[in-house]
């Protein structure tokens, strides 16, 4: 397995961006999780902005103001860690101007980096979240984002809600002639297992292998999907005609030959595959619904049909209702 993003020290932190909002807090516990299971520290970095004004001392008042508000948020955060989960070792950084690279730059010395998907406060209002997405693209080591939660903001699920009624992706199997109802990826329940989208790399997509390490470090199981979409936007006549078992043996063949490879090397994971006719990001924002975490690679390289494409990535984390791992794909 592929397991070159991977930071080659066992120590390395998980990292966990703060900027003072609730949604950060949320993160925390997840990295705090993640740290538990991996047994590393926990690094919590916040960014203050910088203001040139051409007035001194205006520059210094703003800089005083904004690194007292940063510093409070780091505190206030690792007051709630230590509540929380005493027994994680926390460090903190604070870093001056843009907040992506700030995180960016701590992330070359993690193991995983965990961002709210939006931020809301203080005078970092709206830029975490809004880098949360850059970081995840650019970032050398997985990526986990986080969404508020119904309580917080319920955005992000009623989207999920509403997709699912408009959806029209649906499970393949092997007996596509049979007749049988197929099941809609809506109504497809993933609950204990953490969901990975499969290309035509197989287990040699960075994805896979992180899935499948935080599947057996956290205990779950492993959900392999792999979505062909080659008849979206056609009409329903020739979606009926071209939906013949001839046209999706190949992908379920190999999906099945990789779900029973990992079986045998990771004996303690269940494995279980599912391949859909649909929307590759429909399918797996709906897999977010109800999955303990969905992993998805920053790019593809063409799936079956295409999957997993920097555009489907990016999909995912705009829909997503629940957590995402997003890997960097092989450079």
């Amino acid at each position: 397995m592929n397991k070159d993003v991977l930071n080659p020290s066992s120590t390395a932190p998980v990292l966990v961006g703060i900027d003072g909002s609730e949604i950060a807090l949320r993160a925390l516990d997840r990295a705090l999780a993640e740290a538990r299971a991996r047994n590393v520290p926990v690094r919590l970095v916040s960014a203050y902005p910088v203001a040139i004004v051409g007035d001194p001392g205006l520059e210094a008042r703003f800089r005083e103001a904004v690194t007292q508000e940063c510093e409070s948020n780091l505190m206030a955060a690792v007051e709630h860690a230590r509540e929380t989960a005493s027994d994680v070792e926390l460090d903190t950084i604070t870093a001056e101007g843009d907040a992506a690279r700030a995180v960016l730059r701590a992330a070359r010395d993690a193991c995983l980096v965990v961002m709210g998907k939006r931020g809301r406060g203080g005078a970092l209002r709206g830029r975490l979240g809004s880098v949360s997405a850059a970081v995840a693209a650019h970032s050398p080591v997985p990526v986990v984002v986080v969404p508020p939660g119904e309580h917080q903001d319920g955005a992000d699920q009623e989207q999920a809600r509403t997709e699912a009624r408009q959806a029209q992706d649906v499970q393949l199997t092997d007996g596509q002639g049979s007749g049988e109802r197929r099941a809609l990826a809506s109504e497809t329940d993933f609950s204990g297992t953490v969901v990975v989208g499969v290309d035509a790399a197989g287990d040699e997509n960075p994805a896979v292998a992180q899935a499948i390490e935080y599947a057996t470090a956290h205990g779950l199981g492993l959900s392999l999907v792999s979505v062909n979409g080659a008849l979206s936007g056609t009409p329903e006549w020739f979606q009926d005609q071209y939906n013949q078992t001839y046209y999706f043996e190949e992908s379920l063949k190999k999906l099945s030959e990789l779900a029973r490879s990992i079986a045998q090397r990771a004996p303690e994971v269940r494995v279980a595959d599912h391949a859909f006719l649909g929307r590759p990001g429909r399918v797996l924002v709906q897999a977010t619904r109800t999955a303990d975490l969905v992993v998805v690679g920053s790019r593809g390289i063409g799936g079956f049909t295409g999957l997993l494409l920097g555009s489907v990535s990016q999909a995912v984390l705009a829909g997503a209702a629940g957590p995402v791992m997003v890997v960097p794909s092989g450079r």
